[in-house]
């Protein structure tokens, strides 16, 4: 008999709580049978093993073990255990086990994903195995990744298939490479480096540094934007550590010359809570300057020459400079400094920009 069965019968009994008896009964046979059972000297009748699943509240599936999906502990357990085994140098007993899992649940996407990771072991810690057996292994590997693939499984089908495009680009296949990476959502992390991989195996460097400056401006851009709603959100009630991260961003904008000047405004914003008014209004000076200055070319040794900003393109919009000067004239926190002769030049500066767009837009 099959170890397997018995020890999972065993499981399930005692996971309902039941005594041999109680299972004997429900089965309608005697407890002796069972006892004979659970320790692998018998095997239960075919005819018995829709009562026995009735009886354990399972299916003949789940008590055979063929399961569609393993719990994460379980696998957990099995993964663990195949990769201790060939730590110890145990190569044909390691793999012996993986295929042994593999056929146990064929249906299981989790299983099938993660046993890529193990085959990639094996390959790592038994270099000296035959290139017959690597070449199985990546066999195996790749027809894993195209049954997660075709299963759909949302968890595992976007890893499976950059798997299968990294095989295909390690392989040359270009075009089936191109066609595997078509299927990933555009602009992820993952599918960029992929697309860099390809070009610069197709030996076009220009088109891998377009894709990552193109993917590297996006994520200065999402970096930013979440620094923001640090500050923003109610998140942090600290105005110590809001100050802060006002600095973080502020030299984000430095680094990659991305940002226009948008963290003057935080700044402002920061010492207003903290009521260090002095500092408030030289943030809003240099926030004013930074809203009539012209777009800064992002940092060109990192985002040349793919990023382009269109030349005497301002940094805010003209309904936001209005806003600005609004703001800054109605604003009580600010009202002892409008006679500063400081202020009243960026305000004088803010007006005549504003007045230069309006008549521009006019025309």
């Amino acid at each position: 008999m099959d170890m397997d069965l018995g020890t999972r019968i065993s499981e399930l009994r005692r996971e309902k709580g039941m005594t041999q008896e109680q299972l004997a009964k429900l089965v309608g046979i005697s407890a002796p049978a069972v006892s004979k059972w659970e320790t692998g000297s018998s095997c239960p009748d075919i005819a018995l093993l829709c009562p026995l699943a009735r009886a354990l509240d399972t299916n003949v599936d789940t008590l055979l073990q063929f399961e569609e999906e393993l719990s994460q502990e379980r696998l957990d357990e099995y993964l663990n255990e195949i990769l201790e085994k060939a730590r110890t140098g145990n190569r044909e007993e390691a793999e012996a086990m993986l295929q042994k899992q593999l056929h146990t649940y064929p249906s299981s996407s989790a299983l099938k994903y993660n046993a890529t990771t193990v085959l990639n072991f094996f390959l790592m810690i038994f270099p000296m195995e035959s290139p017959e057996k690597k070449k199985a292994w990546q066999m195996q590997k790749k027809q894993l990744f195209e049954e997660v693939r075709i299963s759909g499984n949302p968890q595992y089908w976007q890893g499976a298939v950059s798997g299968l495009a990294a095989a295909a680009i390690q392989e040359e296949d270009f075009e089936e490479a191109e066609l595997l990476l078509k299927e990933l959502p555009e602009n992820s992390t993952e599918s960029t480096l992929l697309w860099m991989q390809l070009y610069l195996k197709k030996k076009e460097p220009e088109k891998a540094l377009e894709v990552t400056q193109h993917r590297l401006y996006v994520l200065v851009r999402q970096m930013l934007m979440c620094l923001t709603t640090l500050m923003n959100g109610g998140m942090i009630t600290d105005n110590e550590k809001v100050l802060e991260i006002c600095g973080v961003y502020h030299r984000l904008e430095e680094i990659f010359g991305v940002g226009g000047g948008v963290s003057e405004g935080f700044f402002v914003e920061a010492y207003r809570r903290m009521d260090r008014p002095e500092d408030a209004l030289k943030s809003l000076i240099k926030m004013v300057e930074a809203s009539i200055s012209p777009m800064q070319e992002p940092n060109p040794l990192l985002f040349s020459p793919t990023i382009h900003i269109e030349e005497g393109q301002s940094v805010t919009t003209l309904e936001m400079k209005q806003m600005l000067l609004n703001s800054i004239l109605t604003d009580d926190f600010f009202a002892g400094f409008l006679e500063r002769e400081e202020l009243q030049e960026a305000i004088e500066k803010l007006k005549q920009d504003i007045r230069k767009e309006s008549a521009g837009a006019k025309e």
